[in-house]
């Protein structure tokens, strides 16, 4: 048996390493919005006649997203050759490269989770209060978080590390090593026995501050340290 447990950690980034998770920030809600734009172009679409699938779970729009990303929708330019001809060259999202490429495909799966609350919600298969369409993040007003997954490499390399360079670090791919400001050692000892396996990584800023909070995949805790539940007995 296994459990999924949160560790938290405040992150101290250095300036340049601000601007990188300001960017994944930025990359993760454009991504969001992006894939938005496709499943409304898509709707619109398909009530003109237009024979097509609209993109709804997070499967389809991770493939969506990566079809237009490559596109000339996405970024092209005009080359002008010696002879005075013109052609168009297709770029595709020129700035793709500067991010890892999870934040776009967990913004995608973000918006196949909503896509379902609201299907759901409108057929009545889902409790509690009704779940409208998903709206556009704003970039004055969504908070700056994005979250990438520990994939681990051919090698048996984690994707996601803590503790590597120095105790209190963590290492995200596409970003590099972070100094935390709490202690790591339970965490650490933790993956070194191979009780636990880190699954993801959410970044966020909030008041001022940035954070990280590793979702990880734990053993079962020993049946003297489960919570016992109330049998009733008088």
């Amino acid at each position: 048996m296994a459990r999924f447990t949160t560790f938290r950690f405040c992150l101290s980034p250095t300036a340049d390493q601000e601007v990188v998770l300001r960017r994944h920030a930025g990359a993760a809600r454009f991504g969001y919005n992006q894939c938005l734009r496709l499943v409304k172009d898509a709707l619109d679409g398909k009530r003109g006649g237009t024979v097509g699938k609209v993109p709804w779970s997070g499967f389809d729009l991770i493939n969506a997203f990566n079809g237009w990303k490559r596109s000339g929708d996405a970024g092209r330019v005009m080359v002008a050759a010696g002879d005075g001809t013109v052609t168009v060259q297709v770029t595709g999202l020129a700035w793709r490269g500067e991010v890892c490429q999870q934040v776009f495909e967990e913004a995608a799966v973000d918006l196949g989770r909503g896509l379902s609350a609201y299907t759901a919600s409108r057929t009545g298969h889902r409790r509690g209060r009704r779940v409208g369409f998903p709206r556009f993040k704003s970039k004055k007003r969504a908070p700056l978080s994005f979250r990438i997954r520990s994939r681990t490499s051919a090698a048996g390399r984690a994707g996601i590390r803590v503790g590597e360079q120095a105790p209190r670090t963590v290492t995200l791919p596409g970003i590099g090593t972070l100094a935390v400001r709490q202690d790591t050692r339970r965490l650490r000892r933790m993956l070194a026995k191979g009780r636990a396996k880190v699954v993801s990584a959410t970044v966020s800023h909030r008041a001022g501050r940035w954070a990280v909070s590793l979702t990880c995949e734990a053993a079962d805790l020993h049946d003297a340290r489960r919570h016992q539940p109330n049998t009733g007995a008088a």
